[in-house]
């Protein structure tokens, strides 16, 4: 399904992936009684069923026009179906293109509307700008009301709704699959009409995009995996106003909901857990495309937090998988059952940096304002040793300096990474003062130490610290097991380390904050520091600036990329005129996505993309530490659709092509005989 295509944020502690769940050790602690409560089926009722059981965070919304969080998206993974999904191909070697609710890959219809003024569209022009679908006829809700042209109509009005304002709105105006005049109508340009926006509606079970840009084959099925339905009944009954906006509360609970995918939520319990079961009127069931697909007949995702717990229940046979921390590599690193799947997300310390803000939480003798200091948070940065924090607290992940991690393809017809164009390693070397990207380790305490003191005396200087006070980092975290806690420790270990001998000697500490809502909180200034990631889109590494240079999505008070300036020297590359340009980082995204250079070379988008990362790393608001890659362990009646990692658009197979060598009853049967004590 689509769960690869979009920017996700990551959520909870640090063994978050949005591929399946949040899940966040070698003892075995006792399960919590309040986790296993719920009625246990009879072996009986188990015949036949095959229940896919893991661990995931409580989501606020998967509503498809303004869900931002990963294990948001899991529920839309199992819940709807896309346009297309990139699925493991026969060989297990790589992708193909599946057709879902469409009926076939989508026809360039260009030459159709070349010249045509109102969608902007170049009188020469041969492919790339418009596009026809034509939609299955078997696909219905699961309330049997039907799926067509019209759906996909209301559905693309609500993403773009100008009163509304969703969160994923830029996925269709702004990045490089944006429709042509969707950004004016959004905006709510004057004179500009939903007639105006570049959705033609054909027949019943047809329409046509016409984009803003053109695009290849590849990213316009690529980016249509994306296009998710809404149910318009529900979609409507459920608006309410929002202060300024319009908001609708659909996705955040079964009754506000409807599955167009091969599984419906069967019950929701926002403390406890969810659970899906096959929704029956999915047209794969009957449609003779989906046969040994979706073999996994229901779902259930129990909201655990405690990291211990999980691993207790999956030793009993009663999670299917669970992610290892540190300490559990010592006991289950050469298991047979061990999987690590590199991911697309970059882990990073993210700050607050509006002095104001800061100021308003300080009290007597606690200073936080300095953190508004570049100085300062660049101290931060080179007090790091990232290779001990990976050793220590994430071995599975790999030591991260960039925003843009190894997982990004830069041209999907060659295969090259972002992280390996030239461009890209010499912004990593400029600001990490190397010679090559493999002698970069970020971390010089010396220079730390003059940096932080260099902050402290400026702000001496300024009347923003006092001689007596101390320096207080409230750091937030989702809850407080044992990989949130060290990283709390880390950070401050590491700046009272560098703190000695300067004016800052014993005056710095790092408070932990438990906060389920912290990203939120970050947004409103609530928050000094925290850990975040973004992810996803791996075959876009130019709209993950999405994630760092949009307000709507960026993490970091105090940032505003709507103002903050950039200047970019392309004046190597002859088609940009030559010129040293200035624009701000909100700018610069807009031009590389759906903007002047869209298009252009991919020399000179790298150049802008790789420039644009030094900038904003630059700040020192949000210091990478670690790429993420996943490891866990996989019950004993767990067969993945390929053994082997096959690449970041189908993984392992997925959900689809993931099935169980004994249902539910011979499961727990075999757990029985075990005594519940199985080996890994």
């Amino acid at each position: 399904m689509k769960k690869i295509f979009a920017c996700a944020l990551a959520v909870t502690a640090l063994f978050v992936s949005c591929s399946k769940s949040e899940k966040p050790a070698p003892v075995v602690a006792d399960v919590k009684e309040e986790n296993v409560t719920a009625s246990i089926p009879t072996q009986e009722e188990q015949k036949g069923v095959y229940t896919y059981r893991t661990i995931s965070s409580s989501p606020s919304t998967w509503n498809p026009t303004d869900w931002s969080m990963g294990n948001e998206g899991t529920v839309l993974d199992f819940t709807a179906s896309g346009l297309y999904d990139f699925v493991m191909n026969e060989t297990k070697d790589g992708y193909e293109v599946f057709c879902e609710m469409a009926a076939e890959l989508p026809a360039d219809v260009t030459k159709e509307y070349a010249g045509n003024e109102k969608y902007g569209i170049p009188a020469g022009a041969e492919s790339g700008y418009a596009w026809k679908y034509n939609l299955i006829q078997n696909a219905v809700w699961e309330d049997g009301t039907k799926i067509n042209a019209d759906t996909y109509e209301y559905t693309f009005k609500q993403f773009l709704n100008p009163d509304m304002k969703n969160l994923r709105s830029s996925s269709f105006c702004q990045d490089n699959f944006a429709i042509a005049n969707a950004y004016d109508y959004y905006s709510g340009k004057e004179g500009v009409e939903w007639s105006d926006v570049g959705f033609i509606k054909n027949d019943e079970f047809s329409f046509t995009l016409i984009l803003k840009n053109s695009l290849s084959p590849f990213f316009v099925q690529y980016n249509s995996t994306s296009i998710i339905p809404v149910h318009p009944k529900l979609y409507e009954e459920n608006k309410s106003k929002k202060g300024q906006i319009v908001k609708s509360s659909y996705g955040t609970s079964p009754e506000k909901y409807s599955s167009c995918g091969p599984y419906r939520i069967s019950e929701f319990q926002p403390d406890k857990e969810m659970k899906f079961e096959r929704n029956e009127k999915w047209y794969g069931w009957t449609d003779n495309k989906h046969e040994g697909q979706y073999a996994v007949t229901n779902i259930q995702l129990s909201y655990i937090s405690e990291h211990s717990t999980a691993l207790s229940l999956f030793l009993r046979g009663e999670l299917d998988d669970v992610a290892l921390d540190v300490n559990d590599l010592k006991v289950y690193g050469n298991s047979e059952y061990r999987l690590t799947t590199p991911e697309s997300y970059t882990w990073k310390y993210s700050f607050n940096i509006d002095k104001e803000a800061l100021k308003k939480h300080e009290s007597k003798g606690i200073n936080k304002s300095i953190l508004s200091y570049t100085d300062f948070r660049h101290g931060i940065s080179l007090a790091l040793d990232r290779q001990k924090y990976v050793d220590t607290i994430t071995p599975a992940s790999d030591v991260g300096f960039g925003l843009i991690n190894y997982m990004y393809v830069a041209d999907p017809e060659s295969g090259e990474l972002y992280r390996n164009t030239p461009q890209a390693q010499k912004v990593l070397c400029d600001l990490y003062l190397s010679d090559k990207v493999e002698n970069i380790t970020g971390y010089n305490p010396e220079a730390a130490s003059f940096y932080i003191t260099k902050a402290y005396k400026a702000a001496l200087a300024a009347g923003d610290i006092s001689e007596g006070d101390v320096v207080q980092i409230d750091y937030h975290t989702y809850d407080t097991n044992t990989a949130n806690m060290r990283s709390v420790a880390f950070l401050e270990d590491a700046l009272k380390a560098v703190a000695l001998n300067t004016p800052l000697e014993g005056r710095i500490v790092v408070k932990q904050v438990t906060d389920e809502n912290y990203y939120e909180n970050m947004r409103r200034g609530r928050v000094d520091c925290a850990m975040t990631g973004w992810g996803g889109a791996a075959y876009d590494p130019y709209g993950i600036m999405w994630c760092y240079c949009d307000p709507g999505a960026l993490n970091e008070y105090g940032f505003d990329p709507e103002s903050e300036m950039l200047e970019i020297d392309l004046s190597e590359f002859a088609e940009t005129g030559g010129l040293k340009i200035q624009k701000s980082f909100y700018d610069w995204y807009r031009a590389l996505c759906e903007g002047e250079y869209s298009s252009a070379e991919s020399s000179v988008r790298n150049t802008i993309l790789s420039q644009m990362e030094k900038g904003l790393l630059s700040y020192y608001n949000m210091i990478p530490i670690r790429y993420l890659n996943s490891t866990e362990l996989i019950s004993q009646r767990t067969v993945m659709g390929s053994e082997t990692f096959v690449n970041s658009l189908v993984g392992y197979g997925g959900m689809r092509f993931m099935s169980f060598s004994m249902d539910d009853a011979e499961w727990d049967k075999y757990c029985d005989e075990n005594n519940r004590q199985l080996k890994y």
